[in-house]
């Protein structure tokens, strides 16, 4: 028998299997190798040379305060959000660092954020500070964000600042667009059925960014201080027709004074009128009936105890 006859001669069928695991893992080695170069081009620092800063600062602000009482805009350099921020991106490869809030509503000192350089967009909202604000910042962002990848091609790396799940949509977007995304979110306020930060190319926690501290909070120690608040407000204005102690105000007022954040403010309100040191009274003012909150007889009672302890160890 010949060479030729020794050799083993493949069925077209078997031929045609071949073949096509052999393309089959060829095109797929290609794809790899073009994710890895994707990757790699997303990476480069050539790719972070245009660099597009986007903060939801609504909803920054807000989450930042009610849950750590915590300016964003805060006096140390080492805990403000937008010193950090220039800090992490220098400024000679950002090309657009803008900050949207209805900022009628956010207690917040534009001048101070002019001076960081930062550009303003102010989103009006109608609402009276429910969440439909924090929505139309979101919402005006995101269009922002896409309008700007038509209109300045240029820039391959945008940076979103925010603090809840809703940036889900523009992160994924923008990486179809072959953009690096970084994400800079709160991970206590994050969603927890998804992963947020699967949707970016690099994150960070605001909390390690700006150095806060959780802390635990023991309510029935401020119960004291707040019922004493109360009662002076009552000294103050109890005979003021132009005044009520709203939820709200008091709010605010522990938070000032008690140096509490805003969740555990709520919290400690809830605590007082449980427990019924407080209670709310239709109050009649120059501007109709109000709701008023006003200290209940057990609530008076803690306090002039209060007071009798504080003489008693001033002698």
């Amino acid at each position: 028998m010949s060479d030729q006859e020794d050799k083993e001669v493949l069925a077209p069928e078997v031929m045609q299997e071949v073949m096509g695991e052999f393309m089959e893992e060829t095109v797929s080695n290609m794809l790899a190798n073009a994710m890895k170069r994707s990757v790699k081009d997303l990476t480069d620092e050539s790719r972070v040379e245009n660099v597009a800063i986007y903060v939801d600062y609504d909803n920054v602000y807000w989450t930042l305060m009610n849950r750590y009482n915590h300016d964003p805009d805060h006096v140390d350099p080492n805990k403000n959000l937008f010193e950090q921020l220039w800090k992490r991106y220098p400024r000679d490869k950002v090309r657009a660092f803008r900050v949207y809030a209805d900022f009628e509503k956010v207690p917040t000192n534009l001048t101070s954020l002019q001076r960081k350089r930062v550009q303003i967009r102010h989103v009006y909202s109608n609402d009276r500070g429910g969440d439909d604000r924090k929505n139309a910042s979101d919402i005006e962002m995101c269009i922002d964000a896409i309008e700007s990848t038509h209109n300045d091609p240029n820039i391959g790396c945008y940076v979103f600042v925010t603090a809840d799940g809703d940036i889900v949509p523009i992160l994924s977007r923008m990486m179809y667009k072959n953009k690096r995304v970084e994400l800079l979110y709160l991970s206590a306020a994050a969603p927890k059925a998804i992963d947020i930060t699967s949707y970016a190319h690099d994150s960070a926690d605001l909390l390690d960014l700006l150095g806060i501290e959780e802390k635990s909070y023991d309510l029935t120690h401020y119960a004291p201080k707040a019922l004493k608040m109360i009662s002076d407000w009552h000294a103050n204005f109890a005979s003021n027709r132009s005044k009520w102690l709203g939820g709200g105000w008091l709010k605010e007022q522990i938070q000032t004074n008690l140096a509490l954040p805003g969740d555990q403010a709520s919290q400690l309100i809830e605590l007082l009128e449980v427990n019924k040191y407080v209670e709310q009274e239709s109050r009649e003012t120059d501007s109709g009936i109000k709701r008023s909150y006003k200290l209940t007889m057990k609530g008076t009672g803690l306090v002039d105890t209060g007071k009798k302890e504080a003489a008693s160890s001033e002698k």
